[in-house]
């Protein structure tokens, strides 16, 4: 008899509600959906709700709402023992939850729940929603759960056993730890990156991935389970806050990448939906005190998907212009706006939530910043690559432009050594016609003449070679000597226009190439002629030659007015020759000295003018 009121008693409760059964077997379980919901706009307490009829639905993602969502399933113990069980709900961020669990139709046990609800001894500290309790074995009980949120809800709880829930937490938890160190790693890299060379696209990608870690952080609830002691209501809002500000860092992002020009179709309208992302977190902002008002405010959180699904066409529109980095920056949209669009569907209500589909959204945003972050260094390379043909251009056009400057040096040198080599031998001619006497004496007197300007020549020759040939080896030579050579290559043009020559040598040996170190000094003496030519005081040019703890320093100073600009003074396309100079000199210089002799250069304004330092290795 007992036996029977027992399984009648059973009956009359499945006739009302879902049941739950646990067996001895029983280890975890999805609860997917209840048949009994209740909506209200009253917060009722679990004595009215009780008597309230309850309809059945098979939805378990319900989208968000101002109204209180009741649910009720039963739960029966079919068991020999005793069960400790865990439920947790599947989806995280969800504000309240208040769980009762009855037994003969009386509350035994209550948990009140939510993320907008501090922490206490004893509740779980997690990121989801989560209660235990221990059912008495061959019962039954009734479990009530009132949901109220800003959000989407879902009445779709998974329950464990003891060994099994803290297995599932400690896993995720390792995933979690595994996402974010690749994402802290990617910020780091990149944080190197941009402060290397200075490229705000770095910057941007890295608040981008700070602003998107954030929104995963909240959005999870692992905010909320780290029990920072911030106030609970704005980490809530923030969720939206962060979701809007990595938008806007990625727009950015794309400006800086894909080097939008102000009047360029892709920067005006990447602006305008910059501007639309910061009206909606104005919009946002005005509901973040009065929870009603922001029922309405928070629905244009979808818009999101849209200013998504603009920067997936961005994507698809630069890869048709055949960049090869695009190909990263396409492939990392596609596979994001895939998964924000799955999960905003989900997140809203419209579409039903899965068991792992927390992991859609994470793994998402993680394939994004990787591809970003390759199409990145892809561009990176490309512009080095792009940046060593330019230099490799310059080298080649340098040679051209020395071979025509080294032919006007042996024109303005040779031209009075030919001259005189000329009228040398016609007096010898001469005298052989005309006086033939004198033609001993004449040849005698003449000879070494010939022989001191054909060995003149001969220096000439000598300066061609290690300028205009520019051999490829190093080579070991005397440094003064080959300052001496390139001084007297320019002696007419400093005796033209009245500068002085003054040299402090030390006496150094110098093993490098010598072609490139000429090319390097003869750009600094030509700007320095070119800067005293016109100068009224004394023209005069100084040349210092030192070591200095294993280095050699060569200085060329001279008595211009000094220098405009020391730190634009090496950059390409600058110049001090107005219309005269490409820029293309002092900045070939630098790049040589860097890159061929492995030293540096530099510039500075000194009392008496501007000074020319180069410091290379022995």
């Amino acid at each position: 008899m007992i036996k029977f009121i027992i399984i009648l008693s059973f009956f009359i409760q499945f006739s009302f509600a879902e049941t739950i059964t646990i067996d001895n077997n029983f280890e975890k379980a999805l609860y997917k959906s209840s048949k009994e919901i209740f909506s209200t706009s009253e917060n009722l307490s679990i004595r009215n709700i009780q008597e309230k009829k309850f309809y059945s639905t098979k939805k378990s993602n319900f989208e968000k709402t101002p109204n209180y969502i009741w649910s009720r399933f039963v739960l029966l113990n079919k068991s020999n023992k005793d069960q400790e069980l865990f439920f947790r709900n599947l989806r995280p961020g969800i504000d309240y939850i208040d769980v009762y669990i009855l037994k003969d139709k009386k509350v035994i046990a209550s948990f009140l729940l939510g993320d907008l609800r501090p922490y206490k001894e004893e509740r779980i500290l997690s990121r989801k929603s989560i209660f235990n309790f221990v059912f008495e074995k061959k019962s039954s009980y009734e479990i009530y759960i009132k949901y109220k949120n800003l959000g989407a809800i879902t009445n779709q709880w998974e329950i464990f056993t003891p060994h099994n829930f803290f297995r599932v937490e400690t896993l995720e938890s390792m995933i979690w730890g595994v996402i974010y160190g690749i994402f802290l790693s990617l910020m780091i890299y990149n944080s190197v990156l941009y402060l290397t060379t200075k490229n705000s696209a770095f910057l941007f990608y890295v608040l981008s991935t700070l602003s998107s870690s954030f929104y995963l952080l909240t959005l999870n609830g692992i905010t909320y389970q780290l029990n920072l002691g911030i106030n609970l209501y704005f980490i809530t809002i923030s969720t939206w806050y962060f979701v809007y500000s990595y938008v806007i860092f990625l727009l950015l992002f794309i400006i800086k990448f894909f080097n939008g020009e102000k009047d360029s179709r892709l920067y005006k309208l990447t602006r305008a939906l910059i501007i639309f992302q910061i009206v909606s977190i104005l919009l946002l902002s005005i509901g973040f005190y009065d929870n009603s008002y922001h029922y309405i405010t928070s629905k244009i959180d979808t818009f999101a998907l849209f200013s998504f699904i603009f920067i997936f066409f961005i994507a698809i529109f630069e890869f048709k212009k055949q960049n090869n980095y695009s190909i990263y920056f396409l492939i990392g949209q596609s596979i994001y706006i895939l998964c924000f669009s799955y999960y905003t569907l989900e997140v809203i209500g419209i579409k039903e939530a899965l068991q792992y589909s927390w992991l859609i959204l994470p793994i998402g945003l993680l394939l994004e910043v990787i591809f970003i972050s390759l199409a990145l260094n892809a561009k990176m390379n490309t512009a080095e690559k792009e940046k060593k043909e330019m230099e490799q251009q310059l080298l080649e056009q340098s040679r051209f432009t020395n071979a025509g400057r080294t032919i006007s040096y042996i024109i303005h040198q040779i031209k009075r050594p030919i001259s005189q080599l000329g009228s040398q031998i016609n007096l010898i001619e001469a005298t052989y016609m005309l006086d033939k006497d004198n033609l001993t004496s004449t040849v005698k007197d003449t000879l070494p003449k010939i022989k001191n300007t054909l060995q003149y020549i001969n220096e000439v020759n000598h300066s061609v070679n290690t300028l205009f040939l520019n051999p490829n080896g190093k080579e070991t030579f005397d440094l003064n000597q080959q300052l001496n050579t390139l001084i007297n290559l320019v002696s007419d043009y400093l005796l033209k226009h009245n500068i002085k020559v003054k040299k402090e040598f030390e006496n150094i040996e110098i093993k490098t190439y010598r072609g490139t170190f000429s090319n390097i000094i003869m750009v600094i003496l030509e700007n320095a002629i070119y800067e005293l030519k016109n100068l009224d005081a004394t023209r005069v040019i100084r040349i210092t030659t030192k070591t200095i703890n294993d280095l050699i320093y060569i200085e060329i100073e001279d008595s211009g007015k000094g220098l405009k600009c020391e730190e634009t003074i090496f950059d390409p396309n600058y110049s001090t020759k107005l219309h005269e100079g490409s820029g293309v000199g002092l900045s070939l210089a630098k790049t040589l000295t860097e890159k061929k002799l492995e030293g540096k250069i530099l510039a500075k304004n000194t009392p008496f003018g501007a000074k020319f330092i180069l410091k290379l290795p022995f």
